[in-house]
């Protein structure tokens, strides 16, 4: 990858790693974060990385930072919940569908929430989704039927039936 092409990649691909990110970590400060750590990589790896399989390398760059973000940040919380003690919150009904998706999306795996968010929100395939998660594509379709499973039982003991 020429300078040019990564250039061109950049105004090109930067609203779509962008976006990814916010979904991936849920703070837009954060997710700028991820997308100057993926460009850096792409930078980095422009010798071995072809201009069309440019953002699906920035894709994985941010699946996998945002990952060791997601662990990094889990053992703060456990480690935290340790010394708080076990609380009970109630959880506010008080929500509308877009809230309702948000919440089932938080409550899906890491893995499965990455391959829904990558097919229906930024529209890959399943091979590209295999590609940037580094899974096979079996895997992709088992991981996006699970969620989408998971999903509608979360969002149905939400209150949100589509069969009414």
């Amino acid at each position: 990858m020429t300078r040019k092409e990564y250039n061109n990649g950049v105004k090109l691909w930067a609203d779509d790693v962008y976006r990814y990110s916010v979904h991936c970590c849920s703070d837009s400060e954060t997710a700028k974060d991820g997308v100057q750590e993926a460009f850096a990589a792409l930078w980095e790896h422009r010798d071995t990385v072809s201009t069309d399989k440019g953002k699906s390398f920035l894709m994985s760059v941010v699946h996998n930072w945002a990952m060791s973000l997601h662990r990094h940040e889990k053992i703060h919380q456990e480690n935290a919940f340790d010394l708080m003690g076990e609380t009970t919150a109630q959880p506010d009904t008080s929500f509308d569908l877009r809230e309702a998706l948000q919440i089932a999306a938080a409550r899906l795996p890491e893995i499965q929430r990455s391959a829904l968010l990558l097919k229906d929100m930024e529209g890959f395939s399943c091979r590209e989704i295999a590609e940037i998660l580094n899974l096979s594509e079996n895997q992709v379709t088992v991981y996006l039927f699970r969620a989408r499973v998971s999903m509608k039982k979360t969002l149905i003991a939400l209150g949100y039936d589509n069969n009414k």
